[in-house]
């Protein structure tokens, strides 16, 4: 009896976190809808309480604060890709009007956009000159990529921390191998949902990923997401994964073509634990017009 009750138990946890993933997911990609609770219910098929309880419980926060705070931080995004009007702005992030918008930008961040993108800037030039990575423009290849097929695991909190990442990664590919998934065409992909310069740490979303050449269906923690075509401007890095973050933010300020909004990713072309550390080689993916 108390074997079963374990199993239930289980796999009410594993509806649970596919619940989350598609929830999750599903807000990310329609910020710029009003996002009622009611229907998000109705698309998760879960009663709004059950919705309600299931996201605190993930996302260690509300999910009114949690697709307010979405909505601000995707609005620095676009902010950084292009100029565009405050009108422009509160439509994309799903606001009526540019003074709702101004109005929960400066609830969350405590100054307006304008000011807020200025500090951005000062703080990375500022950031750049004082640890000497400041560099030339990085070199960089264009890439037209056709849409990726990939199955993720996501990890919450700081980028990089080793033990998270680890047992995540041994996670996807344990799966993906049970699964029968993982071939030589593989590609394993990270995608850094957050920038760490806007979002708090503890609150950055990581989706650890590789590619599959046969549809998988979401299980429990396991999502699955697209990376759609289009054109990318990519450079390499050389080395320590701990170097991603520097060359991200040299990125943002020598950067040399027109951003679009789009998913930046990194592929990793050798595996840590079986390559020297100075032989490592990762490529980051930026969506360019």
């Amino acid at each position: 009896m108390s074997e079963i009750l374990i199993n239930m138990r289980s796999d009410t946890e594993n509806i649970y976190r596919q619940k989350v993933n598609q929830a999750i997911d599903y807000i990310s990609a329609n910020l710029h809808e009003p996002l009622r609770l009611d229907k998000l219910a109705s698309q998760m098929n879960v009663s709004q309480s059950q919705l309600l309880r299931i996201m605190r419980s993930s996302l260690d926060e509300s999910l009114s604060s949690y697709i307010a705070r979405q909505r601000v931080e995707r609005a620095v995004l676009y902010m950084q890709a292009e100029k565009m009007s405050l009108t422009q702005l509160a439509e994309m992030v799903g606001y009526d009007n540019a003074q709702s918008f101004s109005k929960a930008f400066k609830k969350h961040f405590g100054i307006s956009p304008k000011i807020y993108i200025d500090k951005q800037l000062a703080k990375l030039e500022s950031y750049l000159k004082s640890s000497g990575n400041r560099q030339d423009t990085p070199q960089s290849e264009i890439y037209e990529t056709s849409d990726l097929e990939l199955v993720y695991i996501r990890i919450i909190g700081k980028y990089g921390e080793k033990n998270p990442y680890e047992t995540a990664w041994n996670k996807l590919f344990r799966f993906l191998s049970e699964n029968q998934a993982l071939s030589e065409k593989t590609r394993v992909i990270g995608i850094s949902f957050d920038n760490p310069n806007v979002t708090k740490e503890e609150q950055c979303r990581f989706y650890a990923c590789a590619s599959v050449e046969k549809k998988i269906a979401p299980t429990g923690e396991f999502g699955t997401i697209r990376l759609q075509k289009g054109k990318y401007a990519v450079s390499t890095l050389r080395g320590n994964y701990s170097g991603l973050q520097a060359l991200y933010n040299n990125i943002s300020i020598n950067f040399g073509y027109n951003l679009r909004y789009g998913l930046a990713f990194e592929e990793y072309l050798n595996s840590p634990h079986n390559t020297p550390e100075e032989k490592l080689l990762t490529k980051i993916f930026i969506p360019i017009k």
